[in-house]
């Protein structure tokens, strides 16, 4: 009698989980795939229409509003702790998912750069440059110094910059080892850098390997909800540091805001960004 009765809420919570599962994946996830395409549709529009007469800080309101509501549409909410930059700023974070320049734009409005094979995506490609997106193939030498000189023009200008030092994305559970050769941008322009530790509470949000892009985005608009937590680590200043010292403090300070390792940075090598060490 006492077993029946200890399994009867049990049995009530499983069923509640299907339901919600269930409900989540063939009645919600339609409307927010819906939202969704509603989401670019409307950023195409506005990109091609609004965009060319507004100014620059216009634009960046524009782009923080619809990177929370296209969040929003795919069923990720956001907790964010510690304070965001209120200048201009170096902004590095861990990197897990597709959603992940979103979270820290949805913060704060900031210049991203991003591998140069995104510019070629459909729609999103196209959204992405218009949106201020700096492309990068990480293999040429030259690309690595005009993106230096785009995020000093951007910092120098007042504006926030952004990357993910580890290059590609993890599965959450480890750092990556960070590439300093970027960190010198801070450096050159005279502005600090913030940590940024990003995770999330369910592994539908992670996007590693093989993975396409919209089965990613299908996987998460399957979940009743998934929590992403933004915790902005204090600032670093920038005076008296080299560029390696920053990455190490900034891979520091977010392996702790995420209680994990800190892996150990390479030695530099004489092909680093040689033009942006002056």
């Amino acid at each position: 009698m006492h077993d029946i009765a200890a399994s009867a809420p049990q049995s009530g919570k499983i069923r509640h989980m299907l339901f919600t599962r269930y409900f989540t994946a063939y009645c919600v996830r339609p409307l927010r795939a819906l939202g969704f395409t509603t989401l670019i549709i409307g950023g195409l529009v506005t990109l091609a229409l609004a965009f060319p007469w507004l100014g620059q800080r216009q634009r960046g309101s524009i782009i923080q509003s619809w990177s929370g509501l296209m969040l929003r549409s795919v069923g990720i909410r956001l907790h964010v702790t510690g304070t965001p930059p209120s200048a201009a700023a170096l902004m590095v974070a861990n990197h897990v998912s597709w959603a992940d320049p979103f979270l820290l734009i949805a913060c704060y409005p900031v210049h991203f750069v991003a591998k140069a094979e995104i510019r070629r995506w459909p729609v999103f490609g196209w959204l992405a440059a218009m949106a201020g997106t700096i492309f990068i193939q990480r293999e040429r030498q030259r690309d690595l110094s005009n993106v230096a000189q785009a995020f000093v023009s951007h910092l120098t200008d007042g504006s926030a910059v952004g990357m993910f030092p580890e290059s590609t994305t993890s599965d959450g559970t480890q750092l990556l080892p960070f590439k300093s050769a970027l960190f010198q941008v801070a450096v050159s322009a005279g502005a600090d850098c913030y940590p940024v530790a990003l995770s999330y509470d369910h592994r539908a949000a992670i996007w590693i390997d093989d993975m396409g892009f919209l089965s990613s985005i299908w996987r998460v608009m399957a979940q009743p909800r998934i929590t992403a937590h933004v915790h902005f680590c204090p600032a670093i200043p920038y005076q008296g540091q080299h560029r390696r010292d920053l990455a190490v403090a900034s891979e520091a300070a977010i392996a702790i805001a995420l209680s994990l390792p800190a892996p150990r940075i390479p030695p530099e090598t004489p092909d680093d960004l040689p033009g942006a060490t002056q």
